[in-house]
């Protein structure tokens, strides 16, 4: 029942990830095969881009995503840039080998009669490399397809989108749909492109000796193309947005971000004529939503004080909310309206039964007993100068093992003994599913980390009627409220769509009484 009432959302992911891979495709097979053959004729720019191209190969494609975030910003231009990078290795390699290797004895001959070098290429080395090319577009086809998964992480959209919200929702039904349709995807696009390779259908069709059943199948698998891009293209209508009063909202990847998202954007839906974009589950947090605020790619997210104060503006004072806030106006034309009412702090974890049995109940008994637990946390955790570096200059835990990981896998190490300590946030649905406890800062070492809305200052001015309709929101949300909610997300697999329709139907009631 859950799948089936996201039906629109899946086609929306469907669409977007079409449209990204198919331009991308586009692009790596133009410039590819055309830099493949300037590789051939050039022996200068064969020593120069074959080795370059080789290189970017060997990038993780995650990390690619991130450096170019703060040279083009996050979405489809990034998405593009980093996709067609990727594909051009296997069509450029494709394309120099398939004319390398064409029969010298052909050349020659055709040079006997006459060919010029523009012949030579028209009727001798395309046709004969023509094979290697299209079998190098099948594995690029693939690979993009694929990577085109990971452009969720930057806003992009897809059905990578699906399995992130999956697991940083702990949905698997989300995980398994998102992941098979990517691999359907890449399956019949795998089977497009063979169309054309079979039987040397496309050989044929540019050679003018082809069967009037080859082209029909070609004609007719490229129909097949063009209906799904504009029904693709229909769907989404990218071009909507240039006329209609927008707004982007972003979200973390965080479960209470997903719910605190869509709240923002019914809200504003519900009260206004402005159109809404959702760009959910931006991977890297504060680190990419931050400076695409600023850039003006996102306008406005849910933020915690204490990540702003520390790792935003780098303060190592006492949390100021009233110097915070100026200093977000001052510095970067951001504005806070005021705090939802929740206060989700950093905290660590550990299940109840080995609390009970070693007499844990503050940071300084863990010191003690450090060395009897492996602990888990994200990544960001690890890095963040308000998290694990300072944390343990406080509290020198000798852990007997460190497990980085993804955030949303963090209560499955735990539930699977992986681990038996995690950090934590004081919302998390997960501490009372899991029967966890979460232990006492006895020294105070965390921040508060109170949420409250960030937004630029433009759109503030673009759409005046915002400010007094989201601080509706200020005070609304307690811990134990938001608590609740991710558990209505996490553990009864209720949706972020639903959860906020609730919360703004009671909010609703409430103001009207």
């Amino acid at each position: 029942m859950d799948l089936i009432g996201r039906i629109g959302y899946f086609l929306t992911l469907f669409s977007e990830h079409l449209l990204i891979s198919f331009l991308a495709m586009l692009i790596v097979g133009v410039f590819g095969v055309a830099i493949g053959i300037w590789v051939f004729y050039s022996s200068k720019a064969q020593r120069i881009i074959m080795p370059t191209v080789n290189f970017l190969y060997t990038i993780p494609s995650i990390a690619m995503f991130g450096l170019l975030i703060p040279i083009v910003g996050i979405g489809l231009q990034n998405a593009l840039i980093v996709l067609v990078l990727y594909g051009l290795l296997p069509i450029v390699h494709s394309t120099y080998s398939g004319m390398k290797e064409v029969p010298y004895n052909l050349v020659d001959a055709a040079k006997g009669l006459g060919s010029t070098q523009l012949q030579l290429f028209r009727h001798i080395y395309f046709p004969l490399a023509l094979p290697s090319i299209l079998s190098g577009l099948r594995i690029t086809t693939v690979m993009v397809i694929a990577l085109t998964g990971l452009a969720a992480l930057i806003g992009a959209g897809g059905l990578g989108q699906a399995i992130f919200r999956g697991l940083n929702t702990m949905n698997t039904s989300l995980i398994v749909t998102g992941s098979l349709g990517i691999s359907l995807f890449a399956i019949l696009g795998d089977k497009f492109v063979g169309t054309l390779e079979k039987k040397n259908n496309l050989q044929r069709i540019i050679s003018r000796n082809a069967l009037p059943s080859q082209k029909h199948f070609i004609y007719i698998n490229l129909g097949v193309l063009a209906v799904l891009l504009v029904m693709s293209l229909a769907y989404i209508n990218p071009f909507a947005s240039a006329k209609e009063r927008v707004i982007t909202i972003a979200s973390k990847p965080m479960s209470e971000q997903y719910i605190l998202g869509e709240i923002m954007s019914q809200l504003i839906e519900n009260e206004t004529d402005i159109h809404v974009i959702r760009q959910f589950g931006i991977g890297g947090g504060t680190t990419n939503i931050h400076p695409a605020l600023l850039s003006g790619d996102l306008d406005m997210y849910v933020e915690y004080t204490g990540t702003a104060w520390m790792n935003v503006l780098n303060q190592k004072s006492q949390l100021d909310f009233g110097q915070l806030q100026q200093q977000y106006q001052e510095n970067y034309q951001l504005k806070w309206l005021g705090l939802l009412g929740m206060n989700n702090t950093y905290a660590i974890a550990i299940p109840e039964s080995i609390a009970a049995q070693k007499q844990i109940k503050t940071y300084s008994d863990l010191v003690r007993h450090s060395g009897d637990f492996d602990f888990g946390a994200e990544f960001e955790f690890f890095e963040r100068a308000d998290a694990y570096p300072s944390l343990i200059k406080v509290y020198p835990f000798k852990f007997a093992k460190l497990h980085e990981m993804d955030i949303s896998l963090r209560y499955k190490a735990i539930e699977e003994g992986k681990v038996n300590a995690i950090d934590a946030f004081t919302t998390d649905a997960q501490i009372e599913a899991l029967n966890l406890q979460v232990l006492v800062d006895d020294k105070h070492f965390f921040p508060d980390y109170e949420a409250g809305i960030v937004i630029r200052e433009a759109i503030l001015q673009q759409y005046p009627e915002l400010t007094k309709l989201l601080m509706q929101l200020e005070g609304e949300i307690s811990t134990d409220k938001m608590r609740k909610m991710n558990y209505q997300l996490e553990v009864l697999k209720e949706t972020p769509k639903a959860i906020a329709q609730e919360f703004l139907a009671t909010l609703r009631n409430k103001h009207e009484q």
